[in-house]
């Protein structure tokens, strides 16, 4: 079949695929550009003919990328995250466009365009399985803002979103390159898978909420670790006596659950008695469950130290020590500690911290604890503000549970188990940094807490051994 792409020069693909990879991702993304990013690199790899060439589309990927992860990087992360994120990215792309173009030499068009997709979908649930990075750089951690879409993870996860958009953008390079292949029939498919979706996310948001709520309130501080070093002795006590004020603020608003934010104190292994016997006082006196989220120092040079969620119930007792299990790649060390299940008067409670919720297996972990409500308490930096608080709500929807998010340096909010917003906290505006919000406290069943990821992985990996099988008895049939 003749390729009609390559009417197109190649210059005019390669400044389409890097705008495209720059402007669709990270802060400032257009979500709508994600859906064809891929288009225009679809497009080029199938015209190599040597690994010179190919080499030249990796090296753009690199740029490409490092510049959309560049978005990202504001005070205090160091320039030098953009080359570590966007590295690795640009290299898994440039090796699934490889493998995908090599099945579809030895097999056929057809053939490709369910090849993109599933090689998508099974990439993005190996990063957030086994990589260090979670969903960053999925389909859906462009798409935030589109709850009726996002509640498709509700049923088959993350990677199916990734998947259905992958989708999109391998028929659009189809057809583009040979559009003499009767492509009707799956452009018709594909337009009613996503009708579906969508009606299926419309009806889900469309169903009213049931059962009881709690009043929640994520309390919140501007002190923590920074380029200068670590708070002096007599900061860290300020801060200490400015959280109790606010949290105070927000028993005084009727929260009967109070979370700080990550790390919103430095506190000594000699000092944690003390701040757990003041927690306690408090918790007594105002008849509040509180979270303390703070970090002890394990070692001073260099500097390494404990991250931990203490939950304790309204009579000052500690009922939960919760360690981050995924910490930012150099962070920490990661904890394998379980997933705290704290039963409450209103509900079942557990903790999380952060990063830890970049990834879907928290989700499951906390919906097959029976979890009503996770409490997030977290720490961001402007350059992925707001766009780390709202990939929180994903979780929310692949286990079907409420989430307080409180965020230092960024946006806090409350999500329902739906993911729609109940309360919002900018950082950049004059408040008390202290939000109270109303969250239910039912937990909804979903699919996806049941059955994981497993449909979609088994069923793209079915396909692409399917078309190993198909090349390799061609490639023997012609010998």
């Amino acid at each position: 079949m003749r390729d009609s792409s390559t009417s197109v020069p190649t210059v005019a693909l390669a400044l389409a695929g890097s705008l495209l990879v720059v402007a669709s991702g990270m802060r400032w993304g257009v979500p709508l550009l994600a859906w064809i990013a891929p288009v225009p690199w679809l497009l080029w790899i199938r015209r190599t003919t040597c690994w010179r060439q190919r080499f030249g589309i990796l090296a753009l990927l690199i740029l490409a990328t490092v510049a959309q992860v560049g978005k990202i990087v504001t005070p205090p992360i160091p320039e030098v995250f953009a080359v570590g994120f966007g590295l690795p990215m640009a290299l898994g792309s440039w090796l699934l466009l490889l493998a995908w173009d090599a099945l579809r030499r030895r097999t056929s068009e057809v053939h490709a365009l369910y090849a993109w997709p599933a090689l998508i979908a099974l990439s993005e649930w190996s990063s957030y399985t086994f990589g260090p990075m979670g969903v960053w750089g999925s389909g859906a951690s462009t798409q935030p803002d589109n709850l009726a879409l996002l509640q498709l993870t509700s049923l088959l996860g993350v990677a199916a979103i990734g998947a259905l958009m992958a989708w999109v953008a391998a028929l659009i390079a189809a057809a583009l390159a040979v559009p003499n292949v009767p492509w009707r029939r799956h452009g018709a498919l594909l337009g009613l898978v996503l009708v579906a979706v969508a009606s299926f996310g419309s009806w889900r948001l469309s169903q009213p909420g049931v059962g009881p709520t709690v009043r929640v309130a994520a309390v919140v501080t501007d002190m923590g670790l920074s380029p200068d070093g670590l708070p002096t002795p007599q900061e860290l006590e300020a801060n200490i006596d400015l959280l109790f004020d606010r949290s105070a603020l927000a028993a005084e608003q009727g929260a009967r659950v109070i979370v700080w934010n990550e790390g919103a104190s430095i506190v000594e292994r000699s000092d944690e008695p003390a701040l757990l016997a003041r927690a306690g006082a408090f918790a007594r006196e105002r008849g509040v469950d509180l979270v303390l989220a703070y970090i002890v120092p394990t070692s001073h040079d260099p500097f390494r130290f404990e991250n931990l969620a203490v939950f304790l119930d309204d009579q000052g007792q500690e009922l939960a020590r919760y360690h981050k299990r995924h910490p930012v790649p150099g962070e920490t060390e990661p904890s394998d500690n379980p997933t705290p299940r704290i039963e409450r008067p209103y509900g079942v409670v557990s903790l999380a911290i952060c990063y830890d919720h970049d990834f879907p297996e928290m989700s499951r972990r906390h919906a097959q604890a029976g979890v009503d409500l996770v409490l997030l308490p977290s720490s961001d930096w402007r350059g992925i503000d707001p766009l780390h608080t709202m990939l929180a709500r994903t979780r929310a929807i692949e286990g079907g549970f409420s989430t307080l998010r409180s965020t230092r340096w960024a946006a806090s909010a409350g999500f329902d188990p739906m993911g729609r917003v109940r309360g919002w906290m900018r950082v950049d505006e004059d408040n008390d940094r202290v939000l109270v919000t109303e969250l239910p406290i039912r937990r909804r069943h979903t699919l996806y807490a049941i059955v994981g990821d497993t449909p979609v992985v088994a069923g793209t990996s079915l396909y692409l051994l399917l078309l190993v099988g198909l090349a390799l008895r061609r490639r023997f049939a012609r010998r």
